[in-house]
């Protein structure tokens, strides 16, 4: 999670009267939610009562992304400390003293975000951010970070950012190659050693790909970052099998050298949600699937080349490449690929 995700859970909670409202400030800058002592409260904001704040900032810290407390930092830790899971999982937590003179990025500060936010609320309070993590005190970007901004994947999370996050904090070399597709997305790229081919990395130094493709020749220590940002079109038969759309889906895949990880979501026309071989896929990578009525589609598909037999039977003349265009507001990136009576056609979304 970071700062400028616009759907992002974010609750400010306070203890003290100057806390309430300082937090009362954050909270209308931030439009979040504002958690205060019932006798802080003005009508209309919600509360607690005495001895309900522990209970009620343990309940925050599993419901939202963000959790902003206004008090001390050892109120926190002691409040927060049995609920400590995983960095992959926790929310971001920081810390403000109730005169707003400092923010502190407490816990999860990359995956969760908290380093974003803290730099975000400083800037709104006119705050010293105090950030503490490795990479960022280094000023170097960290592979969290840089994975995040392309909701990215890699394998063995915890044992590579570790890694080469802690190469990065050392000054150590480390390569980067990343596919022009994705170079706007990744323009912050301090402390790395940036390639254009993935053939000019340093041989004794460790190589990072960001990218969506496979067709990269094999090298000793390569860290793959697999983007996913791509939606998948599919227009199909009636009653295809479960079979067909896998081997579908792979011979895609291959045809188009993508890494399957990069796929996020699928699309496909409202008539077709009950087919158990498009569920299937879904369930099998692991990405939500959505359904579009005719009319929803039949803007983008004009777009494309149009098939008179699939308007007249569902209404729309190119069920793939509308639902690709439809799931990410943008045209599609590839052909209409055909086999098995299925049609495929990529999306990819790019801010």
């Amino acid at each position: 999670m970071t700062a400028t995700t616009s759907n992002a859970k974010v609750a400010v909670i306070a203890l003290t009267v100057h806390g309430a409202t300082l937090a009362r400030r954050l909270s209308q800058a931030l439009t979040s939610q504002l958690v205060l002592p019932a006798r802080f409260a003005q009508p209309g904001e919600q509360s607690f009562e005495k001895g309900m704040f522990i209970a009620t900032c343990q309940q925050l810290f599993r419901d939202v992304d963000c959790v902003i407390c206004v008090m001390a930092t050892g109120i926190v830790v002691r409040t927060i400390a049995p609920l400590i899971t995983d960095k992959t999982v926790d929310p971001a937590v920081l810390v403000i003293d109730e005169q707003g003179h400092h923010v502190i990025s407490l816990l999860s500060g990359h995956v969760g975000g908290a380093n974003a936010w803290t730099t975000q609320v400083a800037t709104i309070l006119d705050s010293d951010p105090v950030i503490t993590t490795a990479t960022d005190t280094e000023n170097v970007q960290a592979l969290d970070t840089l994975a995040q901004r392309v909701n990215g994947w890699y394998p063995e999370f915890k044992r590579n950012t570790k890694r080469f996050n802690g190469l990065l904090a050392a000054g150590k070399p480390v390569a980067i190659y990343v596919d022009p597709v994705f170079r706007p997305q990744l323009t912050d790229l301090r402390g790395w050693t940036v390639v254009e081919r993935v053939a000019d990395a340093p041989a004794e130094a460790p190589l990072v790909i960001v990218s969506d493709r496979t067709d990269f020749e094999k090298r000793a220590d390569t860290l793959p970052v697999i983007p996913r940002l791509n939606a998948l079109g599919i227009g199909c038969r009636r009653d295809v099998t479960t079979q067909m759309m896998q081997d579908t889906f792979t011979k895609f895949c291959a045809a188009h050298h993508l890494a399957w990880r990069s796929i996020a979501q699928l699309g496909s026309i409202d008539v077709k949600q009950h087919e158990a071989a498009i569920q299937m896929l879904s369930a099998t990578l692991n990405v939500p699937v959505k359904f579009f009525t005719a009319d929803t589609l039949r803007p983008a598909s004009a777009h494309y080349p149009e098939s008179a037999f699939v308007a007249k039977t569902v209404g729309v003349g190119n069920v793939a490449a509308a639902s690709a265009e439809v799931l990410t507001g943008q045209l599609a990136v590839t052909d209409r690929f055909a086999q098995n009576d299925i049609t495929m056609v990529l999306g990819r979304q790019l801010n």
